[in-house]
C-alpha cells in the first residue's frame, strides 16, 4: 500500500487514489461518525447553509451544523457529536453543513473512487477496514482551519497512518507520524480546540480526541451523495 497525506489542501493525487479519507476531527468527522452509529440513516454533506435547509426540507431531515462554530439560528442541531443522539435520529437523514468538514466531503465525492470518513474516535475499524480492502493507493486529506493544516486533523493522520501496512509513503506521512506521538493533551490545547473550549464546548474536544469510541466505518455513496455505513 502506498500512503499519501495532504495537509489542509488538495491536489490530483485523489483523482488516482482507491481510496481518500477525509478528516475533520473538530468536529464534522466526529459528527457525521456518531450520527451514524446512534442509528442515522444517512448524513448528506452540504455545501452552505441555504443549500442544508433547503435539502432538509426536501428529504424530510435533521438539518446539523455550525458557522463559525456556533450553530445558525434556522438549523435543529449545532456541530456537536454529543448532540446526535439515539432519541433524535435513529432511522433519520440527517444534512449537515460546517464551516470545513462538509465542503471537503462534497468536493471529494464528486471526484474520487472512494470517500472514508476518518476520525480519531474510528481509527482502528477505518485501519482494519483499509487493511483488508486491499487498496494499492490511499490519500489521507485533513481539512484544516480555514485553509491551514490543524494539529488535531494531522495528529489524526498520523494515527491512521502509523497503523497502516504501507510500503511506501510520503514526507508527510512521515511528518504526521512523528505528530500523532504527541501526548493528546498537547493536541487537545490546539488553536481551534482552544476555541471551542471558549465556547463552551470542551467535551467536545474530550470526545473527539478520545480513541476508538466508535467502532464504525463511514462510506460515501456517489450515487445517492450521502454517507452511510457500508
Amino acid at each position: 500500500m502506498e500512503v499519501r497525506v495532504l495537509l489542509g489542501a488538495v491536489d490530483s493525487s485523489i483523482i488516482q487514489s482507491d481510496a481518500v479519507v477525509a478528516i475533520d476531527v473538530l468536529r464534522s468527522s466526529t459528527t457525521i461518525l456518531t450520527a451514524l452509529a446512534n442509528g442515522a440513516a444517512s448524513v448528506i454533506p452540504a455545501a452552505s447553509t441555504d443549500e442544508a435547509l433547503t435539502m432538509g426540507e426536501r428529504f424530510k431531515a435533521v438539518v446539523g451544523g455550525e458557522v463559525n462554530s456556533v450553530k445558525p439560528p434556522m438549523f435543529q442541531l449545532g456541530n456537536s457529536p454529543l448532540e446526535y443522539v439515539w432519541e433524535r435520529i435513529r432511522g433519520k437523514t440527517v444534512v449537515l453543513y460546517t464551516s470545513s468538514g462538509t465542503r471537503l466531503l462534497r468536493f471529494l465525492m464528486a471526484v474520487s473512487k472512494r470517500v472514508l470518513v476518518g476520525a480519531v474516535v474510528n481509527v482502528s475499524p477505518l485501519v482494519e477496514h483499509l487493511e483488508k480492502a486491499g487498496f494499492d493507493r490511499v490519500t489521507i486529506i485533513t481539512a484544516g482551519k480555514i485553509g491551514s493544516p490543524a494539529l488535531e486533523d494531522s495528529y489524526c493522520a498520523g494515527l491512521i497512518v502509523k497503523n497502516l501496512p504501507w510500503r511506501k509513503c510520503d514526507r508527510n506521512a512521515e511528518i504526521v507520524m512523528k505528530i500523532a506521538e504527541l501526548n493528546v493533551d498537547v493536541v487537545k490545547k490546539s488553536l481551534h480546540a482552544l476555541e471551542l473550549v471558549k465556547l463552551g464546548l470542551e467535551k467536545d474536544v474530550e470526545y473527539s480526541l478520545t480513541p476508538d469510541t466508535i467502532m464504525v466505518v463511514a462510506a460515501a455513496d456517489p450515487f445517492k451523495g450521502c454517507i452511510r455505513l457500508p
